[in-house]
């Protein structure tokens, strides 16, 4: 195997900056997107609110880290998970092990689309009120940004590369 990009999210300044900036871009789109779903409604921004919210984002943010590494055990039963704060955001990965381009797509891309998909669910079924689901759908969408950009960089990377995540970022590797 030979070292074909290595990719050091954390450590790069202007990348933050520039994911930072596509996540609020992404918010809005996400605001508009889920918001076709809920149609009209009026909030009502109580202190109970904000509580349900960053009560029920930081279940979201754990689900979230928790279906990555529960995908890490399902390619490579043996890997290692580690478990870290980045930026003050929670983080799993499963450094040295790799991966075939196909399963980091399904580690990186299902975590959006599982709870994106569970999330309309319980606002459909009435168990979730418009004015959470909303701002939980859209916040969770634009936390994905970092995913999404991964997910960009292998699919656009040679067919039969590898994967390696790494603590603050992804190596990609040649075959040969």
């Amino acid at each position: 195997m030979h070292l074909y990009k290595h990719v050091d999210i954390s450590n790069n300044r202007n990348l933050v900056y520039g994911l930072n900036v596509v996540a609020v871009i992404a918010f809005l789109g996400f605001l508009w997107l889920f918001g076709a779903i809920v149609g009209s409604m009026t909030v009502n921004f109580t202190e109970s609110y904000f509580v349900w919210l960053i009560v029920a984002l930081l279940v979201i943010v754990t689900i979230h880290e928790v279906l990555h590494g529960i995908l890490y055990k399902v390619f490579k039963p043996n890997g290692k998970i580690k478990i870290g704060f980045k930026s003050g955001m929670l983080s799993v990965s499963s450094p040295k092990s790799l991966y075939t381009k196909q399963q980091f797509i399904w580690i990186g891309a299902t975590p959006f689309v599982v709870i994106s998909l569970v999330l309309i669910a319980i606002f459909l079924l009435g168990w979730l009120p418009g004015e959470l689901f909303l701002p939980l759908a859209a916040l969770h969408g634009a936390g994905c940004v970092g995913d999404f950009y991964l997910l960009w960089l292998v699919i656009s990377s040679p067919k039969h590369y590898y994967i390696s995540d790494q603590e603050n970022g992804i190596d990609i590797y040649s075959p040969n």
